[in-house]
């Protein structure tokens, strides 16, 4: 039996060449430019590699070339600092791009002698070639690179390095790697049985990094059509179209074609790309809607075929797809008589909270049709102030927490579905809070610490902290007449993250409330929810705002004294 390393080398030494036509693919991938010099009269093509004599042909485009203006890319340049951080200042319009006259690619035209060394136009990328071999579908994964150093390099190929080798055959995906070109090949891995841990073992030919990420561009995607693999529909998966795809995941999806190709085709088929880029992406099976052993598409979901036609007849956005069916059988399994219509209803009113809704209505046996009759009364009802049905399903949901923290007999339909749910949510609230406050007063400390870092940020007017304790949002709640009461547990545990904006001026009082996920804003309100107001906070404080966001798409980062440094927009200069 042979070692890995002899395995990896005999992968390497077996693999397909690379082809001219391949060369001149990759060659496609890369910036054209028409260089020239009026003093001589001559022009180099790095698009199709050509060098010329003007003065050699009569064509009109050609003088075209000669006469455009030289094409400058946008100098460095710094602006001034507004009041929200941004950068201000006018760039110069660009010329416009000229077609070559041999092989019609759109090109910037370059005067020569304007473009010094040409340092600032070497260019570098990756990319997976794909080539059929003795029934094999093979990927060979080069870095690529291309200087425009001398006049030689101006119409020469991209050199290139290969570092990556895989074999893909039914029931078989190997990977052979080595460190750098010109190393020997010592790194072998393979999949040869359907995986039973995450994440798969053949993984992508290249690791993150800050400029390329983990991407590569695919050369030859018209392979795929004369390999084992031409029913698993990897252009659909892509979304390639006429251009090379660039992607990161090409290759764990034919690891796990290898293995699974019926179950990729159908779930590809049926618009469910998610459920794929969750098994080789982010290592989730989703196994509470999917079953990956299974072939057949009613025992792969679960359903029988009436709740299958159900489920698929439904107009649901693509990303809840999966998530219906695991919610439908959650429901199902606590005893209720439900349809994928029925789900679908309230899904539409309650996206953000739907997993959580599902949950209760498991728990406490309340049919979907039932809860929305509810919500929709309790809307309506005089004296209530203008709430939307996902902020009153919400609020439900919070509520029920409350209720059940503090002991309310929930199996009594009168403390289930309360008349005034507002009012009394808001009356569960602070008595929630703080036997919450009791129960992790300690432990949240060390979040804090964190969120302080990542988060706080502050000008001369405004300032955005995180809240110091659960009974600091069940406050918040309170003076602002919204639901964000609710909030504190899941805040205090780390499922979502609650910040507040305040005025320096007055810094304790409640103005507005915010909840992010990361870096981005899930939801922004001020008090009662914004109701009748006509300008909403993300407009009214947007220049405390923007900055705000702009600094923490940035990493948070701060200057010795703690305080936050912007970053400012700026334009790479080229030649």
């Amino acid at each position: 039996m042979q070692s890995e390393s002899a395995r990896a080398v005999w992968l390497a030494k077996h693999a397909p060449r690379l082809r001219k036509e391949d060369l001149e693919r990759i060659n496609g991938i890369y910036p054209a430019y028409l260089f020239r010099c009026r003093k001589t009269g001559e022009i180099w093509t790095t698009c199709c590699g050509h060098h010329l004599q003007v003065s050699e042909t009569n064509s009109d485009a050609w003088k075209a070339v000669m006469e455009a203006p030289h094409h400058r890319e946008p100098e460095s340049w710094e602006g001034h600092t507004c009041h929200i951080g941004t950068m201000s200042g006018q760039l110069s319009p660009k010329p416009k791009l000229i077609a070559c006259p041999i092989c019609g690619k759109k090109a910037k035209v370059k005067e020569l002698g304007r473009t010094g060394k040409r340092d600032n136009l070497y260019a570098y990328y990756r990319v997976v070639v794909l080539r059929v071999k003795d029934g094999a579908l093979w990927a060979m994964a080069y870095e690529s690179r291309k200087s425009y150093e001398n006049e030689a390099a101006l119409t020469a190929r991209p050199q290139v390095g290969l570092l990556r080798v895989y074999r893909f055959l039914p029931g078989l995906a190997e990977k052979a790697s080595r460190l750098f070109d010109g190393y020997p090949w010592t790194g072998y891995v393979s999949l040869d049985a359907p995986p039973t841990k995450l994440p798969l073992p053949v993984g992508e030919p290249f690791g993150w990094c800050s400029a390329e990420g983990m991407g590569y561009t695919v050369i030859n995607m018209d392979e795929l059509q004369s390999s084992p693999f031409r029913y698993c529909q990897a252009e659909t998966y892509l979304g390639a179209g006429d251009k090379p795809p660039h992607t990161e995941e090409l290759m764990r999806y034919l690891a796990l074609c290898t293995q699974w190709p019926r179950q990729v085709e159908m779930l590809v088929k049926l618009g469910l790309k998610m459920a794929v880029t969750d098994l080789i992406r982010n290592k989730k099976w989703n196994s509470a809607a999917f079953r990956w052993a299974e072939p057949d598409p009613q025992k792969a979901f679960g359903l029988s075929r009436p709740e299958l036609k159900d489920w698929l007849s439904q107009e649901t956005y693509f990303e809840y797809r999966l998530d219906m069916v695991a919610w439908y059988k959650k429901l199902r399994r606590a005893g209720l008589k439900i349809s994928f219509s029925d789900l679908e209803e309230v899904r539409r009113e309650a996206s953000f909270t739907m997993g959580r809704l599902v949950t209760k209505m498991a728990r406490y046996k309340v049919q979907p049709t039932r809860l929305l009759t509810y919500i929709r009364k309790e809307k309506t009802r005089k004296g209530q102030k203008r709430m939307t049905l996902n902020t009153l399903l919400t609020e439900w949901v919070d509520y029920l927490e409350d209720a059940a923290l503090l002991g309310y007999d929930l199996s009594n339909p009168i403390w289930l579905m309360p008349k005034g749910l507002h009012t009394k949510h808001l009356e569960t609230m602070v008595p929630a809070g703080a036997i919450r406050e009791k129960k992790t007063s300690k432990g949240y400390q060390k979040r804090l610490k964190s969120l302080v870092s990542r988060y706080t940020f502050s000008t001369d007017r405004w300032l955005i902290r995180p809240p110091m304790s659960a009974m600091e949002i069940t406050v918040e709640g309170k003076a602002l007449h919204h639901c964000v009461g609710g909030y504190a547990d899941r805040h205090i545990k780390g499922t979502t993250t609650i910040l507040f904006l305040r005025d320096r001026k007055k810094p304790g009082k409640p103005l507005v409330t915010i909840e992010m996920s990361g870096n981005q804003i899930v939801q922004i309100h001020g008090y009662r929810n914004d109701a009748g107001e006509a300008v909403k906070p993300s407009v009214k404080y947007a220049g405390i705002l923007e900055p705000w966001l702009a600094w923490l798409a940035g990493g948070s980062k701060r200057n010795r004294r703690g305080l936050p440094v912007i970053p400012l927009k700026r334009e790479a200069g080229v030649a």
